[in-house]
């Protein structure tokens, strides 16, 4: 038993280091879970599921269908006999992770990461309204912390990362009526692979040393804000990054 048992979790972007070590911790914690996108890709993740004994099962689901993705979550939880409880929305295009210097920036390259990731992010929050709406759910979106800092090369992705901070903002403050919860998980920029070093979004290394394990360090912190407990805490990033970004 866990604090998550009984509850569907719903992931975006476990074939990610990063994604799959949080779907990990979720389902250590007890959470059925689905997870979104090729299930050719997630194969390894739900076979590693499914030797630690957690139900899991992978949609095909485009992530700027809405409708899609509402009917995909719906049939894999009566699937796995489990109610969404919360969703946490991961998943980034690889050209993101591109380095482009500003000025080689073209239409294309901002129409694939900044359009599609924020279609993306609205379509998967819009969907998880209707799963979740009257259900004390919770909503985490993972938002690198260069988000906030800036990084050289990488105008178009932290545009949208941080363009998803500010929709999660503003879905928590519509959607706390509806007994919902929106938060972000910030990590640090090691554990994406963009190039970044914390040392480069910072004056100073990380306070505690290092960036830390996506399952073990940053997991629980996960587990917290998509369970009961964190049903007070709406519309805040919180940064999971060892102590490097400390600016309010």
């Amino acid at each position: 038993m866990g604090p998550l048992t009984g509850r569907g979790a719903v992931v975006t972007g476990a074939d990610q280091p990063l994604g799959r070590g949080l779907t990990l911790a979720l389902g250590a914690a007890g959470a059925a879970l689905t997870l979104i996108g090729d299930p050719a890709t997630l194969a390894p993740v739900t076979a590693d599921l499914d030797h630690r004994d957690v139900s899991a099962v992978a949609v095909a689901a485009p992530l700027t269908d809405r409708a899609a993705l509402e009917q995909g979550v719906a049939a894999a939880a009566d699937r796995l006999d489990a109610p969404v409880r919360a969703v946490v929305h991961a998943a980034m295009p690889a050209a993101a992770f591109e380095r482009v210097a500003f000025d080689d920036v073209d239409d294309d390259r901002l129409d694939t990461v900044w359009e599609g990731t924020m279609r993306a992010a609205l379509a998967v929050l819009q969907a998880s309204h209707t799963l979740l709406s009257g259900r004390d759910g919770r909503i985490v979106l993972v938002t690198p912390t260069v988000s906030m800092s800036g990084a050289p090369g990488l105008v178009p992705y932290a545009a949208a990362v941080e363009g998803q901070r500010l929709l999660a903002k503003s879905a928590a403050r519509q959607w706390g009526s509806d007994r919902i919860t929106v938060n972000c998980l910030a990590p640090s920029p090691e554990l994406v692979p963009i190039g970044v070093t914390s040392g480069d979004a910072s004056l100073a290394p990380a306070a505690l040393g290092g960036p830390g394990d996506p399952e073990a360090d940053l997991g629980p912190i996960l587990v917290f804000l998509a369970g009961d407990d964190s049903h007070f805490v709406t519309g805040v990033t919180v940064c999971a990054d060892g102590g490097v970004w400390m600016a309010p």
